[in-house]
């Protein structure tokens, strides 16, 4: 009941922020009184492709990109992170950390991709006692960007290398593995390229078994970049990008799938979110929602962004790589990262669903 009370006092905060007038496209100001330890929080640390969730010990853990030696404050890390951890908050004060405390996988990717090579957007879930990595690297050889699987008995690892996970034929890439657990099973949701061609880009979910192995018999299309326009709008040329996925199901008993589209490296950057239905493996594609189709849900909303339908905290460039996670108190939360011109840094917030649908505090 706690937990009941506290999303919906959360939600009905917002949506009376919303009803009083706040500024288009912008996220709702908390209400006096209320706990902002629940609302956004942003970092200084240069992180990109952020993955946050809840650690054995009750502490917060994100994950990013590989960064360099000199790059970025340290809190016990040094040299190079091939997957650097940021360790933060705890209860309902989730926060997030200005340093980098240590690397997740030091060992870096597993002999089947580029020795030395980076690692980018890893996922992490627990399943069972134990937490499942997957991570994108360059195949060793071919420079085809695959996923990569690693385990371990900590959020904090290390993380032990399991091998190629992904790597589909003809050189297509398979990338920014978001894995989740619905109903006792391990899913895995990520860019596929396979199911699309040429410049198209498309996004698959797979059960897995209990050593995070895919079944591939159960893989299921979820998007493609066909689906929406706003993935190459204002571009010229180049892929049709739909990435950075994450499932969650909502409390209307759906499931929905956030992901991110056009140039990562733009003011452009953006989140959509489809509904996918009762079933995380649905029977046919996930149905962006709103005006889903040509416009962002959450995104920049000045005059260089593609006129989102819901802005986020701060307001910065670029918003991408969304991820949607659980605090220990029950209430959904997300991670993602914004785009300064040169360099992405991760920020959370609160997830809720006020009558006007999801937003970001």
């Amino acid at each position: 009941m706690k937990f009941l009370l506290k999303r919906r006092t959360l939600a009905a905060l917002a949506a009376t922020a919303l009803l009083a007038g706040t500024t288009a496209g912008a996220p709702a100001a908390a209400a006096p009184g209320s706990d902002l330890s629940t609302l956004a929080s942003s970092s200084t640390f240069p992180l990109a492709d952020p993955d946050t969730l809840l650690a054995k010990d009750g502490s917060y853990v994100t994950y990013g990109t590989t960064i360099g030696a000199g790059t970025g404050a340290r809190c016990g890390a040094t040299g190079r992170l091939y997957v650097p951890v940021l360790v933060h908050g705890s209860g309902s004060s989730v926060g997030m950390a200005d340093c980098a405390s240590h690397d997740a996988l030091p060992s870096g990717p597993g002999a089947w991709a580029e020795p030395g090579g980076a690692v980018w957007a890893p996922g992490v879930a627990r399943f069972g006692s134990r937490f499942f990595m997957f991570y994108t690297a360059s195949r060793k050889g071919s420079g085809q960007k695959c996923i990569g699987r690693a385990i371990s008995d900590s959020a904090r690892g290390p993380f032990q290398n399991q091998g190629e996970w992904a790597c589909p034929d003809a050189g297509r890439w398979a990338l920014d593995a978001n894995p989740f657990v619905a109903g006792g099973n391990l899913y895995v949701t990520y860019r596929d390229d396979a199911i699309a061609s040429g410049a198209e880009t498309g996004i698959s979910t797979v059960r897995t078994d209990g050593e995070g192995r895919a079944i591939w018999d159960t893989r299921r299309d979820m998007l493609k970049s066909t689906d929406i326009t706003w993935d190459t709008a204002k571009t010229s040329g180049g892929t049709h990008v739909v990435e950075n996925p994450s499932m969650w199901k909502a409390a209307d008993g759906d499931w929905y799938l956030m992901y991110s589209g056009n140039n990562w490296d733009s003011a452009r950057y953006s989140t959509g979110i489809a509904r996918c239905g009762a079933s995380p493996l649905p029977g046919s594609r996930c149905t962006p929602i709103r005006e889903g189709v040509s416009r962002p849900f959450f995104g920049y909303t000045g005059n260089a962004g593609l006129d989102p339908i819901r802005g986020l905290p701060g307001n910065h460039q670029g918003p991408g790589g969304m991820d949607v996670f659980d605090a220990a108190d029950g209430t959904e939360r997300v991670v993602w990262h914004w785009w300064n011109g040169s360099t992405r840094f991760p920020m959370t917030g609160v997830l809720t669903r006020p009558s006007t649908g999801f937003l970001v505090s």
